[in-house]
């Protein structure tokens, strides 16, 4: 029965695959025709610099104006111009809501290795737990927005979104190289009007590539530095294709590097490419799309009390003895990513416009781990087998295996929006669709005598039935179908001084679940549908002055993996849960912003409430880890973000940004017939006061920027019983830029120092939970220990350099 079973899953699971490829292939195809035909009209005048405003995100007003340099403008090979306020860490913001943005001139001189969470890290708001300094780890490590983690935050790339919709993470180091990163923008509150997400109850980030280059050229970094790290980088301008006026450019880098901790070796190769091509009238097409390629060693991730007795080499063994299922070879992590993503800006007349961004995406990775097995009783679900592993001649003994998570995740979509403007009024009306396919499987793999698994990526060598089937430990298959609708207008009076952002959302999310596993609910459905109502307003007073009040409503729903049952041991350990309700959020901002061109300031008050919290954390079961969901009731929470930049003063431009945040738990939590006291108890992952301080100098040849940022404590258990005490981390780059050399262009030498006074501290909540100590409950009697959290640990002292030129 379990094979016929599996098997028909299966051949369901061929036939959705193949419909995915399909649709891939279709979004792909698509995005590059509309990339490469004429719309109509000759190309838009452009040389050495190219300025455009970018396409309104209807969130009160048009986004800050992405600007790419190029040649003179520029004073190095990849786009620092020197001038940027704060040094690159804020840009003009006009929307009726919390924003901030770094730009190339930040992103330029940090670490050619920082993820995207690092380079928001100085932002109001954000708290970034590096997991590693090298951008390799899947998952990136911590991250949050005014105590919101990665989960709730919606993260997209060049119009696509990022998040999974079966259980909402993001892995950064998937992402396009930091070399092609023009600007990256954090909406701390709330997603906009046509954000095509729905995950996005903590705010979203958007990631916008650079514009290729009209002129030939190439630029070339190398990197090499602490923990054996060396990384190549190369990025190649085609310049304008032909007479056709469309520019692309292509880029391929290679990283390696040893675990700053422990045992292990992680390697990555990322490609990055995109093409534009600009009509007059302001028409523009464009396909970005980026792959990686990594094989790396996951990091074990301590406790609170194995940080405080370990050195800074705590990891999974480095030893191999005999049924060792803590030796680091048995935690391989290789994965494949590919993002493709066409967005297109269509201007149909003077007052029509039409927006189009087809994507998609596919990942394929495998997560190892060891595990032990009992030839006498090995279970797939409540199935027990037994069968001779060891080819010993006989049943009973004991056998070393690889336990991969597998996970297959393809998705496609399209977002679309048609906006009209008349005098005082800008309307909306728009779509965004998609379809998800998640197959998350694992088969027990066959380990060498060196206690390395035959195969990391798990899909082939492993132990079989004596039918010739797999054994199962993992077979669950989720099919997801995101529809959103959206209209909205934006008011315009008084000569745009004042204006009306009015907008709403309907989010509709259909789920199916299979769990092939024998003795387990097969199939499972949960339908989810919220109105998501948004208001604004914003008067600016002169050119200087803009003040704004914002109500926004956003929702999240709970992970795909909560809807399955599942199995350890032969028996059914956690039923699957389709009653669970979404997560919603309704949050309120008022705000003021200066602006000039040598001085930048804002201050934004913030109020937010959430009704049924979804926590995420991960829990291991039998040698998997599983991301899972925590229900932590209500929470609402009060604050205050600032941040102040300056331009160029004597070739120093400094920047500050602080927040003040008050997080609580609003409900007791139900634990059994009990209840856990958490009402009134400080939110997970909520420091209290966070500040950021960033000094850039540079005269066009010497250069340098130092980073601060201090973080409060924070707790990682709903009863407060655990805590993460408070930290700095200190970063700084100094570097001198030398004058062309020939057909040598910018060369440049720079070196960054990560975390300088090597402090030793725990940077981010890995895992959380409930309570960490017994506890007594409400009705009187004790509840025990939902268990200990883990933690990300910072990385100590750490040297790189880089050089860099173009040609």
């Amino acid at each position: 029965m379990m094979h016929r079973r599996h098997t028909a899953a299966f051949k369901q699971e061929d036939v959705m695959r193949q419909n995915i490829r399909v649709l891939a292939i279709t979004s792909a195809l698509t995005g590059a025709v509309v990339a490469l035909f004429p719309l109509s009209g000759s190309l838009v005048a452009q040389e050495e610099r190219s300025v455009h405003p970018a396409a309104k995100s209807y969130d009160g007003a048009a986004s800050a104006e992405h600007i790419t340099v190029t040649g003179a403008n520029a004073i190095n090979a990849t786009g620092v111009t020197g001038r940027d306020i704060g040094g690159g860490l804020m840009r003009r913001q006009t929307a009726a809501k919390s924003v901030s943005e770094v730009g190339r001139d930040f992103i330029a001189k940090q670490s050619p290795t920082a993820s995207a969470f690092q380079l928001l890290r100085l932002t109001p708001g954000a708290n970034a737990g590096a997991s590693d300094p090298f951008n390799m780890q899947y998952g990136g490590g911590s991250f949050s927005v005014r105590g919101l983690d990665s989960s709730q935050i919606g993260f997209m790339f060049e119009g696509m979104p990022l998040n999974s919709t079966y259980n909402n993470s993001v892995d950064p180091s998937e992402w396009a190289d930091t070399e092609n990163l023009q600007s990256i923008r954090l909406a701390q509150g709330s997603p906009d009007l046509t954000s095509p997400t729905v995950n996005a109850s903590g705010g979203v980030v958007d990631m916008t590539m650079r514009d290729p280059s009209r002129k030939f050229g190439i630029v070339a970094d190398a990197t090499g530095g602490t923990y054996s790290m060396a990384r190549g980088f190369m990025r190649m301008d085609l310049g304008e294709i032909g007479h056709t006026g469309i520019t692309g450019f292509w880029s391929i880098s290679q990283s390696e590097a040893d675990h700053w901790r422990g045992t292990g070796h992680d390697s990555k190769t990322h490609f990055d490419t995109g093409f534009l091509k600009r009509w007059a009238g302001g028409s523009q097409a464009k396909l970005a799309i980026s792959f990686g390629d990594a094989h790396i060693y996951n990091y074990n991730y301590p406790t609170q009390a194995q940080f405080l007795s370990h050195t800074s080499s705590y990891n999974y063994s480095n030893v191999f003895t005999g049924l060792n299922t803590n030796y680091y070879k048995l935690h391989a992590n290789p994965q494949d990513s590919l993002l493709v993503s066409a967005p297109t800006h269509w201007v149909l007349s003077r007052n029509l416009s039409l927006d189009f961004t087809p994507y998609t995406y596919y990942f394929f990775g495998t997560t190892g781990f060891g595990t032990v097995l009992n030839e006498s009783a090995i279970y797939t679900g409540t199935e027990r087998l037994q069968l001779d592993l060891n080819n010993n001649g006989k049943i009973g003994g004991s056998q070393l295996a690889y336990m991969p998570y597998i996970e297959e995740t393809s998705r496609s979509g399209f977002s679309t929006s048609l906006r009209y403007h008349v005098p005082h009024n800008d309307f909306v009306l728009g779509q965004w669709f998609q379809y998800e396919n998640d197959n998350l499987f694992s088969q027990y793999g066959r380990v060498g005598a060196n206690g390395a698994p035959l195969n990391a990526w798990g899909d082939r060598d492993y132990y079989v039935t004596s039918g010739g089937s797999p054994i199962y430990a993992m077979a669950s298959h989720s099919y997801v179908v995101s529809n959103e609708i959206y209209f909205g207008d934006i008011l315009h009076f008084f000569d745009n001084r004042l204006r009306i952002d009015l907008g709403f959302r309907e989010a509709m999310i259909a789920r199916m679940g299979i769990n092939s596993l024998p003795g387990t609910q097969y199939r499972t459905n949960l339908n989810t549908s919220e109105p998501l109502p948004t208001v604004g307003l914003s008067w600016t007073f002169n050119s200087h002055h803009q003040v704004f009040v914002s109500g926004n409503t956003a929702f999240r729903t709970p992970p795909a993996n909560a809807i399955f049952q599942s199995a350890y041991g032969g028996r059914i350990t956690s039923q699957g849960n389709t009653n669970l309700k979404p997560e919603y959020s309704i949050s309120e901002e008022v705000g003021y912003r200066y602006t000039s061109d040598r001085f930048m300031a804002s201050v934004t008050f913030f109020n937010y409430n959430f009704t049924n919290r979804l926590l995420s954390t991960a829990v291991y079961q039998n040698g998997f880890q599983y991301s899972s969901v925590i229900n932590g009731g209500g929470q609402h929470a009060q604050g205050v973000d600032v941040e102040i930049g300056t331009g160029p003063i004597a070739h120093f431009r400094p920047y500050i940004s602080g927040e003040f945040l008050h997080a609580k738990e609003d409900n007791n939590l139900a634990v059994g017939n009990n209840f856990l006291p958490t009402a009134g108890k400080t939110a997970v992952r909520s420091p209290k006061f966070q500040i950021g301080f960033g000094l850039d100098y540079d005269d066009g040849h010497i250069f340098g920027n130092a980073s601060v940022k201090w973080v409060d404590k924070q707790y990682s258990t709903l009863m407060n019983d655990q805590t993460i005490p408070s930290y700095v981390q200190a970063n700084f780059t100094a570097g001198y830029r030398f004058n062309d050399w020939g057909f040598v262009k910018h060369p440049e030498i720079r070196l960054n120092v990560i975390n300088a006074a090597n402090n030793r501290y725990m940077s981010g909540a890995y895992s959380i939970q409930s309570n960490a100590r017994a506890v007594r409950g409400l009705n009187g009697s004790m509840i025990a220990a939902s268990g200990t959290p883990t933690y990300y640990i910072g990385t100590p002292f750490m040297a790189l350099t880089t050089v860099t030129a173009g040609f």
